[in-house]
């Protein structure tokens, strides 16, 4: 997995196949936990990150791994919001094409302000089949 934008401490790293203890996990004997921007999670694990949230902009956490990232393995956050909004202007070229299609231009995530989230699209979901990942039907928006 690649993080955008960032440099994050991995705090835990365990096995979701069985109930064992994390494979790697921080200690407080270790003051500062190495930093990196990728790390490669094994199948049928999961990781714990910790990162310092100081710098605002639209980010990406993805696999590098193109059918990995068209199933989903991918996640876009925003930080800081209210500080993006007052460095950047979208051009209003873009806010034409948004609203063409129905997307709202103001509010955060869901078009609302504060953390009101009603209208939000659900998450996607993984679906499996025999054990594999297949593709999820996709769940229609609310606009």
């Amino acid at each position: 997995m690649y993080l955008h934008g960032h440099a994050f401490q991995i705090i835990e790293l365990g096995s979701l196949v069985n109930n064992s203890e994390p494979v790697v996990q921080y200690s407080s004997k270790c003051n500062s936990p190495m930093k990196r921007d990728i790390i490669v999670v094994p199948n049928g694990h999961y990781i714990k990150i910790r990162l310092r949230a100081d710098n605002p902009g639209v980010w990406l956490l993805h696999c590098h791994m193109d059918i990995h990232f068209g199933m989903g393995m991918a996640l876009t956050f925003i930080e800081a919001s209210d500080v993006l909004c007052q460095r950047q202007k979208v051009p209003d070229s873009m806010l034409e094409l948004c609203r063409a299609q129905g997307i709202r231009t103001k509010g955060k995530g869901a078009g609302n302000t504060g953390l009101d989230l009603a209208g939000l699209s659900p998450p996607p979901t993984t679906a499996f089949q025999n054990g594999r990942p297949s593709t999820p039907t996709p769940t229609p928006t609310n606009q």
